[in-house]
């Protein structure tokens, strides 16, 4: 892929708003030149609750990384996550009716465009239809039929939809930002275009992306996505837990979850100490580190069970050989790997952004993989259409095809 325009991502995320700016150069790596940072104000469990201060928090961000960018961003491509996301796996056929009988881009989108012919609520929008794989005729799990001969294509797709109100309340907060949307991504497949290599699609692996307000959920099977789920929790419930639990405050229990949690109850001496600073009149005072380990471990078991049982109900999880990566800000919570290894009952890593160049220091931790993985999303959609475009097929409304064809074939 050649180097092109600069594109910037937004990660509207329930604890932080992120703005990363960047171009793809050469096929595989992602040159970061600019990043901003922001509190995020008016998102609550990966939805937007408040137009005004979510976009505060987008400007916010923005200006940052417009300022170590040294450019302007006027569009963004935006992640979409939250409670409202449901998915379904479809089928779709038709018959190859070019004379020599050989598959062409445009079967592709006819036979794509017929797998997502499928009743959606009023209140619903497709977002992705993702190819698991293709089938000609007799021949099976073929991932690019283009140039194949056969006179039936069959595809099997992975379809997304979100809630109409939620993506409305995106474009309107980016509207309010003089910002537009150049795409709408969800969340758990930018994160998985960050940190899974191809190899590791094939073998059958899952992404589970930690956040503050949910957990999204991804599993490629045979190099395809076979399934997405979102579990409503995230590391923002275990600092209210803390909060809750120590009768202090949301950002100092915050400061305590980052500094001292652990889920290793191996590393934790049960003589030691931690020291609360004195809040609302009350004097300074000191708990044992395991008191904070025992508020922690059964929220975050909670949200490893609650995945285990979208994974389990997936019917997925003995296909999955490469096992279980973790990434997202909630995945650095010390033992939070160990853990999840013993919930899931399948190997698991901790995995961040990878192949960057530039200010790549910036984004390598796993709370960037959304961030990153949009901007790498786009990119593979802007080399589908410099190949469709050098293949003619430029006509009035194959944009938005070809755009969907290369969801369908990530």
């Amino acid at each position: 892929m050649e180097e092109f325009q600069t594109i910037a991502s937004l990660d509207l995320g329930s604890s932080l708003t992120k703005v990363v700016i960047g171009r793809i150069v050469g096929d595989y790596e992602l040159e970061i030149v600019g990043m901003g940072v922001y509190p995020s104000a008016g998102i609550k469990n990966g939805a937007i609750i408040n137009i005004e201060t979510t976009s505060k928090s987008i400007i916010e961000a923005v200006s940052d990384a417009e300022l170590m960018a040294g450019q302007e961003v006027e569009s963004v491509v935006v992640n979409v996550s939250g409670k409202s996301i449901r998915s379904m796996n479809e089928k779709g056929i038709i018959a190859v009716t070019n004379k020599n009988r050989v598959i062409s881009e445009a079967d592709i989108v006819r036979v794509i465009e017929a797998a997502q012919n499928v009743h959606v609520p009023a209140d619903m929008e497709i977002l992705h239809v993702l190819a698991r794989e293709f089938r000609v005729d007799d021949q099976s799990n073929i991932r690019d039929p283009v140039g194949m001969t056969g006179v039936r294509l069959e595809s099997e797709v992975h379809i997304v939809t979100a809630g109409s109100t939620v993506l409305h309340n995106i474009d309107r907060s980016l509207e309010s930002s003089n910002l537009y949307a150049m795409d709408r991504v969800l969340s758990c497949l930018a994160s998985s275009e960050a940190v899974l290599t191809q190899g590791e699609k094939d073998l059958g692996t899952a992404v589970i992306d930690i956040g503050a307000g949910v957990c999204d959920i991804v599993v490629y099977i045979e190099g395809g996505i076979a399934f997405t789920s979102t579990v409503p929790l995230g590391s923002s419930h275990i600092t209210s837990d803390i909060s809750i639990g120590l009768k202090t405050t949301l950002e100092v229990a915050e400061v305590l979850k980052k500094k001292y949690g652990n889920l290793n109850p191996e590393q934790i001496d049960p003589t030691s100490k931690i020291d609360l600073p004195p809040i609302s009149g009350r004097n300074a005072r000191s708990i044992f580190h395991q008191e904070l380990v025992d508020i922690i471990e059964p929220r975050a078991r909670e949200i490893l069970e609650m995945i285990d049982m979208d994974l389990t109900k997936s019917g997925l999880k003995s296909q999955m050989s490469g096992g279980i990566i973790l990434t997202g800000g909630g995945s650095l919570l010390n033992g939070m790997d160990v853990l999840a290894e013993d919930v899931l009952g399948l190997s698991t890593a901790r995995a961040k952004p990878a192949a960057l160049t530039g200010l790549a220091d910036k984004v390598a931790s796993p709370e960037y993989a959304t961030a990153v993985g949009l901007i790498k999303y786009v990119g593979k959609i802007h080399s589908m259409q410099e190949r469709i475009g050098r293949s003619g097929m430029d006509r009035e409304g194959w944009t938005t095809k070809v755009r969907r064809w290369m969801q369908d074939n990530l």
